[in-house]
């Protein structure tokens, strides 16, 4: 999958214009804050967002990300789940929140008023979404949950929060060290 990404340059601009995501030229080690940053699983950075943040397909075969906020946590349990994330929730992070999944109701309302409030947007920006959407999922065979995506969401949950998780630890000058809580939630 990525090298169908890396050889359409269509199909990366899309990419880049619906999820803020680019695809490496190779495979790089992920950032270490000039050796003060060290993950408890091992992987190498396929991706990246305009922020700096990285996406990091690790040892395991899930997708890791560490934020340039420094938030550190598993996306998905594969790269073409995560694709299939990406590509049905394209700004992920707002849904990045525990209280969303208390039951199917919530997070099915959450997630159309999510999705229309970014359509919106793009389409002030004249950028049709949904167009764009279709373009990617054709080319990389993904399938398309509309604006509820209830079961995407779930395995996103789950991916996030499963044992054991990918979390990042940053040592100080001084020695003393933050470790992040390994869950995006």
């Amino acid at each position: 999958m990525l090298n169908i990404i890396k050889e359409n340059k269509k199909l990366s601009e899309c990419l880049l214009t619906i999820f803020d995501f680019e695809i490496l030229d190779d495979f790089k080690e992920p950032d270490d804050a000039d050796g003060h940053l060290t993950y408890n699983i091992a992987g190498k950075t396929f991706g990246i967002c305009g922020d700096g943040s990285e996406y990091i397909l690790l040892d395991d075969g899930s997708i890791g990300y560490w934020g340039s906020e420094g938030q550190t946590g598993r996306i998905s349990d594969s790269i073409d789940e995560f694709f299939e994330f990406i590509i049905n929730c394209p700004y992920w992070q707002d849904y990045v929140r525990k209280e969303m999944y208390i039951n199917n109701a919530v997070l099915s309302s959450f997630a159309k008023g999510a999705f229309e409030k970014l359509m919106t947007a793009m389409k002030e920006d004249n950028i049709d979404l949904i167009k764009k959407q279709r373009y990617v999922a054709e080319k990389l065979g993904i399938k398309l949950y509309g604006n509820g995506a209830i079961e995407l969401l779930t395995r996103f949950y789950t991916s996030a929060n499963r044992e054991p998780k990918f979390y990042s630890e940053y040592k100080e000058d001084d020695g003393s060290k933050n470790i992040s809580s390994g869950t995006l939630f």
